[in-house]
């Protein structure tokens, strides 16, 4: 493929730069993370049968947080609204949409925050000074990560045992009109915000049975990049069928992404039911929340 350079950094290839970490710094769950979280999935299902069917639109605010450096960072509105758009026509299709208010945006000049490095001390202080309820809001953090990575997020489960690190953190340069070309269109805010909604990347686990946890996504051995070609197994587990070159929770360019899968889209809501009813009473109506059970959440090991 030839060398790739990323945000004045060259690599031998793009391969490289998936290789050596760089891109989502979201981190994989282990088997028994994965077991806890579905338990707790399984027992909202049981105690809220007709969930699926009776879900209506939902509309999440997002809280634009931008720490710049100086100059370096800085957000422009019409970016914003790019970005919402974005965000809104990828999870349309799942009855999810996002909103902002222009007036709450934060902006906030601090070196040493710009710079932050995930789980650092910096991320840390940022969010705890600048956060906005995490219950009902999704907290949209634009910073200059180092290292070539475009973002992370954490996921539904965290919140209850550690709701000041909620949200996604951004690479500024990857919203719609930034430089982090090819990673620009917004996409790489799509699939944090997949992971915030409780999607897993669709290479999760390889080959292995655990996989991503949904039924319609091919397991594939490795992340895929780029822009693959349709037709081809890309490293699809099973030799009949095609890796999810186009899905937002693959690693693939962003005009490479655009969809999600039907169980995708359920699995998001289960993980909202579950984990983020907050969202529910911030965005949705009455009728459906007062119809809720909540369960309990099964504590962190």
């Amino acid at each position: 493929m030839g060398e790739f350079n990323f945000m004045g950094t060259a690599y031998s290839d793009q391969a490289e730069f998936i290789r050596l970490g760089r891109r989502c710094d979201t981190p994989d769950m282990t088997h028994d993370q994965i077991a806890r979280m579905d338990r707790t999935i399984n027992a909202f299902r049981a105690a809220n049968a007709a969930f699926r069917s009776m879900r209506e639109d939902i509309t999440i605010n997002v809280q634009f947080i931008h720490i710049t450096d100086g100059d370096l960072g800085k957000i422009i509105e019409q970016q914003r609204v790019d970005q919402i758009a974005v965000l809104n026509e990828a999870f349309k299709d799942h009855r999810i949409q996002f909103k902002y208010d222009p007036t709450m945006v934060k902006e906030v000049n601090n070196r040493r925050w710009y710079r932050m490095g995930h789980r650092s001390a910096a991320e840390r202080q940022a969010k705890s000074d600048l956060q906005v309820d995490p219950e009902t809001n999704l907290n949209f953090y634009t910073a200059g990560l180092g290292g070539g990575l475009l973002g992370w997020a954490t996921f539904p489960m965290d919140m209850a045992g550690d709701p000041v690190s909620d949200g996604v953190v951004m690479l500024d340069s990857t919203l719609p009109g930034g430089d982090g070309a090819p990673f620009n269109l917004g996409k790489t805010a799509v699939h944090e915000v997949g992971h915030w909604l409780g999607l897993f990347h669709t290479f999760q686990g390889g080959c292995d049975a655990f996989g991503d946890q949904v039924g319609d996504t091919v397991a594939h051995r490795d992340p895929n990049y780029g822009t693959p070609a349709d037709g081809e197994r890309n490293g699809a587990c099973s030799p009949l069928e095609q890796a999810p070159i186009h899905n937002f929770m693959n690693y693939v360019d962003d005009n490479w992404m655009d969809h999600f899968t039907l169980e995708q889209g359920q699995r998001m809501w289960d993980q909202i039911g579950t984990f983020r009813m907050g969202l529910l009473t911030a965005g949705a109506s009455e009728s459906m929340c007062r119809a809720l059970v909540p369960v309990d959440i099964e504590p962190a090991a």
